[in-house]
């Protein structure tokens, strides 16, 4: 499977940072961690299994009913203390300020960033790539300036949701893939030894494969042309997808393992695997 998007090696074969500047992975346990789109889905899954291991977690999300409900059940299960709520929309600046400061005021000086949010429109394109790739570009650049040990930070890490789409052609979703595609480039070019130099910020990417998620549903619905819709509807009945959890394990993998500009494809019924650039930098 690997060969089809790129080369891929197990994690032996991958050069490892050291401890240091942005070195080794992240240890889960006592983190602080923003999640974007984590009132529901695969972001609601990724914050369920990060305060299992003991984080702490902000959940981020423009939805500010589905986002209460969450926190109140994941509260529940781990503690008052260890999960909030802040209300996020990833294309404003000032929301993403607020939310930041929110985690910062009740949990504590944040680690991680996990930039979720997404949407599968392509009739609204430019909604698109306003949520996609614009709000992941927003929140890693507000990590940076955050988290950077340049700008009086400790350093930390953000991982940046692409897709299976960002490695390989997908004929159904052309503009869903153009920004899943940017959001690996962005991973790659800012999580370079150049830049962890500076910052101490590592730059992860995670490249799932189709989850069993209401963004599936909704992207049948606002599909390309009729005739894509026609065809998802066939093709999607016939794919392998994965659920919410296969991909939160392999999240944590990514975390507490993978190295700085590391993007991790998660197909399903195979390990995960990375994904190196094709023309090597």
């Amino acid at each position: 499977m690997g060969n089809c998007f790129g080369s891929s090696s197990n994690k032996e074969d991958q050069p490892q940072d050291k401890r240091g500047v942005g070195g080794g992975g992240m240890e889960i346990k006592g983190s602080v961690v923003l999640i974007t789109g984590s009132a529901r889905g695969l972001g609601r899954c990724f914050a369920e299994t990060l305060l299992a291991r003991g984080a702490k977690v902000c959940v981020a999300d423009v939805d500010d009913e589905a986002g209460a409900a969450t926190v109140e059940e994941l509260q529940a299960a781990h503690g008052a203390e260890n999960v909030i709520f802040a209300h996020c929309d990833v294309t404003k600046d000032d929301d993403f300020k607020g939310a930041w400061d929110t985690t910062v005021e009740n949990l504590g000086p944040v680690n991680a960033l996990i930039n979720n949010a997404g949407i599968g429109n392509e009739q609204n394109w430019q909604k698109t790539i306003d949520i996609n790739l614009g709000g992941c570009t927003r929140g890693t650049l507000l990590a940076l300036e955050k988290l950077g040990v340049n700008k009086g930070g400790a350093g930390g890490l953000v991982v940046n949701m692409s897709s299976i789409t960002g490695l390989k052609a997908l004929p159904f979703g052309p503009i869903y893939a153009a920004t899943k595609h940017a959001i690996v480039g962005l991973t790659r070019c800012l999580g370079t030894d150049f830049h962890l130099k500076v910052s101490g910020v590592k730059i992860q990417a995670l490249c799932p494969s189709l989850v069993k998620t209401d963004l599936l549903v909704n992207s049948v619905k606002n599909a390309f042309s009729p005739e894509v819709a026609e065809a998802m509807a066939k093709f999607s009945s016939s794919v392998k997808t994965m659920t919410p959890e296969f991909v939160a394990e392999a999240l944590v993998k990514l975390i507490e393992e993978g190295r700085n500009g590391a993007c991790m494809a998660v197909v399903a019924e195979t390990e995960p695997f990375y994904v190196d650039a094709p023309i090597p930098s």
